[in-house]
């Protein structure tokens, strides 16, 4: 008998001829009769064991039927909870995501005159000036948007000068604006951030201050905050 013929009567020992299993039983030292027991004995032990592997499957089946009619429950119901909440209740447009910045503080303010801010080492160096071109205002209720293109030149050489990118939000509130700045430079890829306080009338010119900290190290050595004003001119849409 080949290798794998033995094997797979091995496996399924029913399947062994009369002669074969006289052949065996003379080999191990037993009567036919004995033999042939052992076959059906492995036979059911096999049965039994496919029928419990089976129980095994269906179990399973029904407990994962079960985990999953909780979870839909448990969806709906977290659906239910977020809809009649008045607090979690989503806007057009808005999702409902964890922050990703929490903080607590504890400090104080203090009201600079003129005379601290000449004693002040917090303040950079001017480095830059700054010509906004084509800024386009929108205010719907309280809020505004600014967005259009701002050239920078450095002052202590004029040739290096770059277009980039301005986009500003916030609150408009009467005739002072509240701003959110972001200047994006396509050469170098470098953001900037900053915020700004402008008087804006909703008819003529605008103008105010703006603040932020400059990536570029100071060759002044003094702070990073970078302090200026603005002046808009209003143009015919």
């Amino acid at each position: 008998m080949g290798e794998s013929t033995l094997y797979k009567k091995w496996r399924e020992p029913q399947s062994f001829t009369e002669f074969e299993l006289r052949r065996i039983a003379n080999v191990l030292g037993i009567n036919y009769e004995q033999a042939s027991a052992l076959c059906v004995e492995t036979k059911n032990r096999d049965s039994i064991q496919a029928e419990q592997q089976i129980e095994s499957i269906k179990g399973f089946h029904i407990r994962s039927g079960v985990l999953l009619v909780m979870v839909v429950l448990g969806v709906v119901l977290l659906s239910l909870v977020l809809h009649l909440l008045p607090d979690t209740k989503l806007g057009k447009g808005e999702r409902l995501s964890l922050p990703e910045y929490r903080a607590r503080y504890i400090g104080a303010g203090v009201d600079l005159a003129p005379s601290d801010l000449g004693e002040e080492t917090a303040f950079h160096s001017s480095l830059y000036d700054y010509e906004f071109l084509d800024i386009t205002v929108e205010t719907l209720g309280e809020d505004i948007s600014l967005t259009g293109k701002m050239r920078w030149t450095l002052k202590r050489d004029s040739t290096l000068t770059r277009l980039s990118d301005f986009s500003a939000e916030g609150k408009h509130l009467g005739d002072t604006a509240a701003l959110v700045y972001t200047v994006k430079d396509p050469v170098d890829s470098e953001v900037w951030i900053g915020t700004a306080m402008m008087y804006m009338p909703r008819s003529g010119d605008a103008n105010g201050y703006w603040m932020t900290i400059h990536n570029d190290k100071d060759p002044a050595r003094t702070g990073p905050f970078a302090i200026g004003t603005i002046e808009l001119t209003r143009r015919e849409m």
